[in-house]
């Protein structure tokens, strides 16, 4: 099997591998044939973007059977998570770092791809997301940017300011620059069943799984390809709900599924949310006027003019555990209702009680004296919609570490739940299903 395998050419390696997916794995075998396989030579690895895998023959045929099997399964799992169709980040490098990481924490494969926990020696690091990823490390790269000493050498390419596309044609036929700092995974060279196969060097193929995973070597020219495209991504979801159905995930394991689960569930915009939530809390107050004609009859009746009479309440947590830049995102939302049909919002925060009488605005405010940071109680905010029923809608900010409140008496004030972040309301939304609508501020927003 090894000789019949080191003679094949780069495309039959490609096809031997994936088709004996199709038993054993149809789910990645599923989304390698929703894509044309295509040989470019001018590429330094391989990608995957707009419909198409593109491969270095020469990395290919680099590689031995389980390291290609790895590869492979590897960008199979990029295509079912959609980073090359919904993940776009400005920096192209952090953007394929970001996707590696949130790979191998699925796959956990002997590529020389490290862990979080390893990159950032911390275990909270485990089983997150391509943005959670892509935020740290984006803010960890601001931190050790050093310096610009030698702005005038002309070598220098400028990455981050390059047009994907004139990247894409400026790299054919480039040789990959080597990494001296690459490490080889010995691991995975011993474990091979074919580690003594003369024919496959070892030391080529360490060298270029070493670009593989070097976003500084291929990110740029790896990710110059990802695009926004609804239609590929509702053809790779058909086929992760196809194999939730069907039990169809093969050797999957259970962060992968989960990831996977994930995407079928978009992340909830809570702009988007703010809006059908104001469309549906939004009263009107008609009255004649003689200064507007009857569409019907004209001046010879009185006109009808109609006035927005909204009363919305937006109810911010104090507690000590929102810090200061969550009390600013929350109070940042109240100008979003000053840009159509609200006139005016009233505005009181709590922590086990009530700490101030409402303040009305008439205009966004960016500034807000606060008292408060005790424990967190939703209690009195639900009396008090009991006891000023008035209100059209009730907005409540908080980071939701409190027990879910008593079912208000009050069923004419809509409630919206506003969770600082995804962690608070996957924790608190089922049981507050029947107290209103929620939504949660995304990494973007923050």
């Amino acid at each position: 099997m090894s000789q019949s395998f080191a003679k094949s050419s780069a495309r039959e390696r490609i096809t031997q591998v994936v088709e004996s997916w199709f038993l054993t794995e149809p789910l990645l075998f599923a989304a390698w044939t929703m894509h044309d396989v295509v040989e470019r030579p001018g590429l330094a690895t391989i990608r995957v973007g707009r419909g198409k895998v593109e491969f270095n023959p020469d990395f290919i045929r680099s590689l031995r059977r389980d390291q290609l099997r790895s590869v492979l399964g590897f960008e199979a799992m990029r295509i079912l998570l959609g980073h090359p169709y919904a993940r776009q980040q400005p920096k192209a490098e952090l953007s394929y770092q970001a996707s590696n990481l949130t790979l191998q924490e699925c796959l956990r494969t002997k590529l020389p791809i490290p862990r979080p926990r390893d990159l950032w020696d911390d275990e909270r690091f485990d089983n997150q997301y391509f943005e959670f990823y892509y935020r740290e490390l984006a803010e960890r790269a601001s931190h050790d940017e050093p310096p610009d000493d030698d702005p005038e050498d002309p070598a220098a390419p400028d990455s981050a300011g390059a047009d994907p596309s004139s990247q894409e044609s400026s790299d054919d036929g480039r040789d990959p620059p080597q990494d001296d700092d690459s490490k080889t995974n010995d691991s995975e060279t011993n474990d091979s069943d074919e580690a003594d196969d003369p024919s496959n060097p070892s030391d080529d193929a360490a060298s270029t799984l070493d670009a593989y995973s070097d976003p500084d070597q291929v990110g740029m020219e790896n990710t110059t390809q990802w695009d926004n495209d609804d239609l590929k991504r509702d053809e790779i979801n058909a086929a992760v709900r196809e194999a939730a159905e069907s039990d169809g995930w093969g050797t999957l394991g259970g962060q992968a599924k989960e990831q996977l689960l994930a995407t079928l569930h978009p992340k909830l915009d809570y702009r988007g949310v703010l809006r059908n939530f104001r469309q549906s809390v939004l009263s009107v107050r008609r009255r004649l006027t003689r200064m507007k004609p009857s569409r019907r009859y004209g001046f010879a009746q009185m006109g009808s003019r109609y006035d927005f009479t909204t009363k919305l309440l937006f109810a911010v947590d104090v507690s000590g555990s929102m810090g200061h830049r969550d009390l600013q995102l929350g109070f940042s939302v109240v100008s979003h209702f000053f840009r159509y049909g609200v006139e005016s919002v009233d505005v009181i925060w709590f922590d086990e009680d009530v700490r101030c009488e409402p303040l009305t605005l008439r205009h966004a405010r960016s500034a807000f004296e606060v008292s408060g940071r005790g424990g967190t109680n939703f209690a009195p905010v639900i009396n008090y919609i009991d006891q000023h029923r008035d209100y059209d809608g009730l907005i409540i900010f908080t980071d939701g570490y409190a027990p879910v409140p008593p079912k208000p008496q009050n069923t004419r004030t809509r409630i919206l739940w506003l969770f600082k972040d995804e962690a608070t309301h996957q924790q608190m939304h089922q049981g507050l299903r029947g107290l209103g609508r929620s939504a949660f501020f995304k990494e973007s927003a923050r």
